[in-house]
């Protein structure tokens, strides 16, 4: 194994002291199979570094480690360092001290220790000289009355290392009458060399939303309310506080106030006021524009955007308390009233109480550091992002077709203006001020204002990862090594995984867990904030269609793979895991008698009828559409984190299910464009079944069938296939989105090539005319900085680098020949044993409570 560089830049002009830094790093395949023979170095010097294995390859090596370390820069300065194989020992580190008493959870640090309360959502901070800081999580009601917080165990270590130790302790809030609230996670991360405390908190309402009609509205029955969410730290009667709004500013301005409240209403952006922050009654929530400081109500300062920081001096030693996110993810506060000092992760000072719809959760954060930390400031909200050589990832196939430091082109050129044009991917943030604890990490669906008149405002209009720009963000942070796209896919990711995903077990099955849809397209969301249908619009872009919830055609988890992978958020993998079992659900059921007879009813019984009349009905279980592209590629990726599960099997049988290699084509209609066209990402994704299967050289026979099938329609594209817009009467929509889409089928033809040498050639010199055609026409559009536009070609990006000879994984023996015999027309016997197959199930499965359960939850019952 090559030594791997990492890169770190100080670039705010502050030193960094002891600095956490967390970077996920692709190792190549059979090179190291223990974290043991890693050893990170700076200056050829051994640092303390945490490793965490994230995925393995099949020969059980590591395919991503998590790497976590503590590092110091001066100001304006860089520091390179090396993970290399193991050479020498790591260097000594003390025992890991976590001792359990009945008391508590004790974890020693070099600066006193953390005791975890069991049972309790509470926690104790000792000095070296025993000295006492006690901190607890508080929640109160609508009404503001104090909730109860009932955990189902004690505190459980879930991380532990020579660098942090993570804690965890879940459970959930009751009122005052012991009715359930919400649900809670919270993790404390502890570092064990300075103390710091980090603190995660994850507030989640289990219930199912009602969705009348399949509307999603706010002041849904589901939704809960409470009045404020906040950590409490209790400090000794005589204490001097310093609190510096600005922190990051270089000039900031501090006050030194006995008591105070640092309040962030609203984004202080231009359009603080958008109609985006809209209640269930339709009225704007935000009061005033940015963040006050007051002392017993009397202003001393306010402004725009804070990045607070409060230091603390008191009897028993310092207290330094920061939050990430404090202005993107308002309202936020921190108060600090007698001896109490008190993190509003959401705060009491707002306009009305917080509603959690069904399903919804959102995950806050903030640091604690009890020594004097005067970087805590640039940690929290300016942290260090290392950096990795693109060559680290091509040469560990991290991504599939990536190729480093190729010459930027007219495609690179048009992806720069997510970051570098006018309408940039933070710049639409603005525009409908994307931001408060429930949208910000969202991307504005810009292209949903092209028809709208001018001077109108804006639709507000929510993407929730369409096309998957988290991929899109992470692959483009691995070529370029730009931070920004790293931001963009960090808070998009973190987004999605809380408020875009449907976390529930008690609605239908089809929706339990599922993604919800981006905004209606061309309509504003109203109040259905980030859950696409409302009762405000009478129409909608489906016709005949003004409802609905999460469905398989809107289904993306690679991006979320891959934050897992470069982040180490278990948040990501868990959300994964979660999409991969809820398409999964969607597309076979849960076995239930109804269930199945229902399937019975919408999949066989037209097949029967049509074999009856004397047709041949294809044998084809699945649909050739981004539905079923979207389940294989879930698939895929929940079988890199679980290899061990049948989910790479089940892959291989829906793929064996919706194509075969001597398919009539013409009878599946791709050319009609507006119910086709999406084969093409079913395409896409059998392409990279094909990349993952070369790249652990397993080539048997079902590697065979889908490269034989693929190979199939990619020569009738070649012959058939034209540009979308060349025929627009076809289209309902006929704009540059459809350029976009071009450029799937541009990739196409070069992952062909790559698969059948004999006509290479042909199939380069399409995808080169086509990808030429689609960055020429949109330069010359207007809405080429569209989002839609530019996730699109961000998510196909890479296959056009490669030519035929530098194919990855090139195989050293031919592929089995193709051994499926089966008839391209549904027999008797088949649909029989199909039918039979159904009704098997369901009566295995039969249960007079599921069965009841699943009409209560389509009579929406209670």
């Amino acid at each position: 194994m090559e030594n791997i560089a990492i890169q770190l830049e100080e670039k705010n002009g502050v030193p960094r002291i002891n600095e956490p830094v967390g970077l996920g790093i692709p190792l190549p395949k059979g090179v190291i199979h223990a974290t043991h023979n890693l050893s990170l170095l700076a200056d050829q010097e051994p640092l303390c570094v945490q490793l965490e294995p994230l995925a393995h390859w099949p020969d059980g090596s590591i395919r991503w480690v998590h790497a976590s370390f503590l590092i110091s820069l001066d100001p304006n300065s860089k520091k390179n360092l090396v993970l290399a194989p193991q050479q020498a020992p790591s260097p000594h580190t003390p025992e890991l001290a976590i001792k359990q008493t009945a008391e508590s959870l004790v974890i020693h640090t070099a600066a006193g220790n953390v005791a975890l309360q069991p049972g309790s959502l509470a926690w104790r901070v000792y000095n070296l000289t025993d000295a006492c800081t006690p901190s607890a999580v508080t929640l109160t009601d609508e009404t503001s009355a104090s909730c109860t917080a009932k955990a189902e165990g004690n505190w459980e270590v879930t991380l532990k290392g020579p660098v942090f130790v993570a804690a965890t302790l879940k459970g959930e809030w009751l009122k005052q009458n012991n009715e359930p609230l919400a649900r809670f996670q919270c993790e404390l991360r502890v570092f064990l060399e300075t103390g710091l405390v980090q603190v995660e908190l994850v507030t989640h309402n289990p219930k199912r939303a009602r969705h009348p009609g399949g509307l999603w509205d706010l002041g849904d029955p589901g939704s809960v309310y409470f009045r404020e969410l906040a950590v409490e730290t209790t400090l000794p009667a005589a204490s001097k506080v310093k609190v510096t709004p600005q922190a990051t500013d270089e000039n900031s301005s501090a006050f030194r106030l006995s008591d105070f409240n640092l309040y962030q209403d609203s984004s202080g952006g231009e359009h603080w006021q958008s109609r985006n922050h809209i209640d269930s009654n339709c009225q704007i929530s935000t009061q005033f524009c940015g963040y006050r400081l007051t002392n017993a109500g009397e202003l001393q300062h306010e402004g725009k955007r804070a990045n607070p920081l409060v230091n603390i001096d008191h009897d028993r030693g310092q207290l330094s308390v920061a939050v990430p996110g404090f202005w993107q993810n308002f309202p936020t506060s921190l108060r600090k009233e007698g001896s109490k000092l008190t993190i509003g992760l959401f705060p009491k000072d707002t306009k009305n109480a917080y509603e959690l719809q069904g399903g919804e959760r959102k995950t806050l954060r903030c640091s604690m550091a009890h020594h004097s930390n005067n970087s805590l400031s640039a940690t929290a909200y300016t942290p260090l992002i290392p950096v990795l050589t693109p060559e680290c990832y091509e040469q560990a196939n991290a991504f599939p077709w990536f190729k480093a430091n190729t010459q930027p082109g007219a495609l690179d050129e048009l992806i720069a203006e997510g970051l570098d044009g006018q309408s940039n991917f933070f710049a639409k943030r603005e525009v409908i001020d994307e931001f408060g604890w429930r949208n910000f990490g969202d991307i504005f669906a810009d292209h949903e204002t092209l028809y709208q008149n001018e001077g109108e405002p804006p639709f507000i209009s929510h993407y929730n990862n369409q096309y998957d720009p988290i991929y899109g963000f992470a692959r483009q942070y691995a070529l370029t090594g730009d931070k920004r796209w790293f931001q963009l896919m960090d808070d998009l990711a973190r987004h999605v995984a809380d408020i875009d995903i449907y976390h529930t077990e008690k609605d239908r099955a089809e929706y339990n867990n599922g993604l919800f849809w981006h905004t209606d397209h061309y309509l504003d969301a109203h109040t259905a904030s980030h859950r696409t249908f409302t009762r405000h619009n009478d129409t909608s872009s489906t016709p005949g269609q003004t409802g609905g919830g999460p469905a398989a055609e809107h289904c993306y988890t690679t991006g979320l793979l891959y934050h897992y992978y470069m982040t180490g958020a278990p948040a990501s993998r868990d959300a994964v895991i979660q999409l991969a079992n809820w398409i999964r659900t969607s597309h076979e059921g849960q076995g239930g008698l109804l269930e199945q007879l229902l399937a019975l009813k919408k999949q066989d019984l037209p097949k029967l009828k049509s074999m009856l009349k004397g047709e041949r009905p294809s044998p084809h279980q699945y649909p050739f559409t981004r539905g079923t592209g979207n389940y294989l590629n879930a698939l895929l990726d929940a079988s890199l984190l679980e290899p061990e599960e049948d989910w790479l099997e089940h892959a291989e049988g829906v793929i064996r299910k919706t194509i075969h290699p001597a398919d009539d084509i013409e009878k599946r209609n791709l050319l009609e464009v507006e119910t086709g066209w999406s084969y093409l990402i079913l395409m896409t994704s059998i392409a990279r079944y094909l990349y993952l299967k070369r790249e652990t050289e397993s080539t048997g026979i079902h590697y065979s069938h889908a490269r034989a099938a693929f190979m199939h329609y990619a020569n009738w594209m070649l012959e058939n296939e034209r540009p979308f817009l060349s025929d627009t009467a076809q289209l309902e929509f006929p704009n540059d989105t459809w350029i976009a889409q071009d450029s799937r089928k541009a990739m196409l033809m070069f992952q062909a090539a790559e698969l059948d040498p004999t006509r290479a050639e042909d199939f380069r010199s399409k995808g080169s005319q086509w990808l030429s055609g689609v960055s020429e026409a949109l330069a010359q559009g207007n809405p080429k900085h569209y989002a839609r536009i530019l996730i699109i070609l961000m998510q196909n990006y890479g296959p056009h680098h490669f030519t035929t000879h530098e194919g990855q994984n090139q195989l050293k023996d031919r592929p089995e020949p193709a051994q499926d015999s089966r008839s391209l027309s549904l027999s008797w016997s088949e649909l029989a044993a199909r039918m039979i197959g159904r009704l098997v199930r369901g009566i295995l499965a039969f249960r007079p409570s599921r069965e009841r359960a699943w009409i209560d939850a389509r009579l929406d019952r209670s």
